[in-house]
Formats: structure tokens, sequence, C-alpha cells
């Protein structure tokens, strides 16, 4: 299994929760080095992937899942940390999210919530505001 089968097989029951958008293979395949990854042995336990925006010093975290058996063992830390330092390398100074369910560790881990002006405006102009995510934004400089 490659790893962009992995990817989809990590993120489907958070997609069928509603807790992470649904991708194709193809999107995945496309974006592969967009991705940080967790491994236990062959077998993927987390991913997250980092999004940059053309003319912004932002980007944009996507995707973080964490296995259900690996879960609260500090793996989405350890995700945020290559994250930061892989926007850092691009040099941006700032990364926001998107998300519904996560709110606490993303608060602990030093964002703030923001609104839908904040975000760069390529991500402005695909906000879904049916799902109305709200967004946190951190400084990474």
């Amino acid at each position: 299994m490659d790893k962009t089968e992995q990817i989809l097989e990590l993120i489907e029951p958070f997609v069928k929760e509603g807790k992470i958008l649904p991708r194709t293979y193809e999107q995945i395949e496309n974006n592969i080095d967009d991705f940080v990854f967790v491994m236990n042995s062959d077998k993927l336990v987390a991913c997250a992937g980092l999004r940059g925006y053309n003319n912004s010093v932002m980007c944009e975290i996507y995707c973080l899942a964490v296995i259900s058996g690996a879960q609260k063992q500090g793996h989405s830390e350890r995700l945020l940390g290559e994250l930061i330092n892989k926007a850092r390398d691009f040099h941006y100074s700032k990364i926001f999210a998107l998300s519904k369910f996560s709110t606490n560790w993303f608060i602990k881990n030093g964002f703030t919530q923001a609104g839908i002006e904040d975000l760069p405006n390529e991500r402005k102009d695909n906000y879904d505001h049916e799902r109305s995510s709200p967004i946190f934004i951190k400084d990474i400089n």
C-alpha cells in the first residue's frame, strides 16, 4: 500500500464523522509533498498537510489525523512541530487551520481564534460558509 492509500485509510473514519473533508486519491497524490508523517514500522500512524498560498505570509495545516489507537501520545504535537519547521523553511511567518472539532488543542498549542478576514485572499474565496469552521492562527516567528 503506497503512502496515498495509507493516508486515505487513516483519514476515512474522520471523514465519516465529518471531522476531515473528503479527498480523492488524486488530490492526495498530487499534493503528497505537502504531508509530514509519523510511522510505526511501515504503518502510518499520523499525518498532516501544509498548503502555502501565493502572495501571503500564511500557510494552512490540513488533513491532520492520528489513528485512534495512537491518540494522546504526542503525535499531533510532533506533526505540528514538523509543519512549523516546514513553514519556516518556505519563509512563512504564520500558520492557520480550520477546525470545528479541535478548538482546545489549537488554543493549547498557541493558536488564537481569528476571522475570515484574517485568511489569505485565495483562501477567503474558498471558505465554506455552510461548514463555518472556526479559524485558528499561530505566529511562527
